[in-house]
């Protein structure tokens, strides 16, 4: 007679379990009602229709905990996986920063380093003086020279323009080639410095921009001259 109540019994609760299952999501109710039928069958195995009823209840209990568990789990991986995107876009956001503030650094600098090579540029000058129908450097002016290579060495954008004249006196292509002839003494010295051949420029105009009128013979002194300039140009 018991066992034939513990299966109406089982029945019954079987029977209550499957319309709370119809009423519920099927994640809730599928750990629910496991829990449910597993719970009445072990109460009532060990302790007849009470523990049948008391461990219903507790299978009940027992699956929706479950079932909330793994919603709480499911949750804080989608929390986790929107926190990973937000990361990445950062992360992203700051090497894109990073790179303009970089690049911007290097142009402000750029910038600078060219206002005062500029400025050094238009600042120096001085010019080499021969004496008449000669071509050979004076050796006074070698150390000032060899101050001036010291000066620009570390700064390769900075380049030296030699023009070369000569005075009235004499035939126009002579004089050229007089002018040339003071050019390259010049240029030779600035070598023997340290300076490389290609940063160093020069025109030879001979007698053709020559200031003095004939017979000016003090002023024939001026025009026998090898002007040295620096700049940030290839050409001039």
């Amino acid at each position: 007679m018991n066992r034939i109540c513990l299966v109406l019994l089982l029945t019954s609760v079987l029977h209550s379990a499957a319309v709370v299952a119809a009423d519920n999501d099927s994640a809730t109710t599928t750990h629910e009602t496991t829990g449910f039928g597993i719970g009445a069958l072990i109460g009532g195995l060990i302790a007849g229709p009470p523990g049948a009823v008391i461990g219903a209840a507790g299978g009940t209990l027992y699956g929706h905990h479950s079932a909330k568990k793994d919603k709480q789990v499911a949750s804080l991986h989608e929390q986790l996986h929107e926190k990973n995107i937000e990361f990445v876009k950062l992360q992203q956001e700051f090497t894109n920063a990073q790179f303009a503030w970089s690049e911007n650094l290097k142009q402000v600098a750029w910038d600078k380093r060219q206002a005062s090579l500029k400025k050094l540029s238009d600042n120096i000058s001085f010019s080499v003086y021969f004496r008449t129908d000669d071509s050979g450097l004076d050796p006074t002016l070698t150390p000032h020279i060899r101050d001036l290579v010291n000066l620009i060495i570390d700064a390769p954008d900075i380049k030296v323009q030699l023009e070369a004249y000569a005075d009235r006196r004499g035939q126009p292509e002579h004089n050229l080639k007089l002018s040339q002839a003071r050019a390259n003494s010049v240029r030779a010295e600035l070598i023997t410095a340290g300076l490389p051949a290609n940063r160093i420029l020069y025109h030879a105009y001979g007698e053709s921009r020559a200031q003095s009128t004939k017979g000016d013979t003090e002023g024939y002194v001026f025009d026998r001259r090898v002007d040295l300039f620096l700049t940030l140009d290839s050409e001039i």
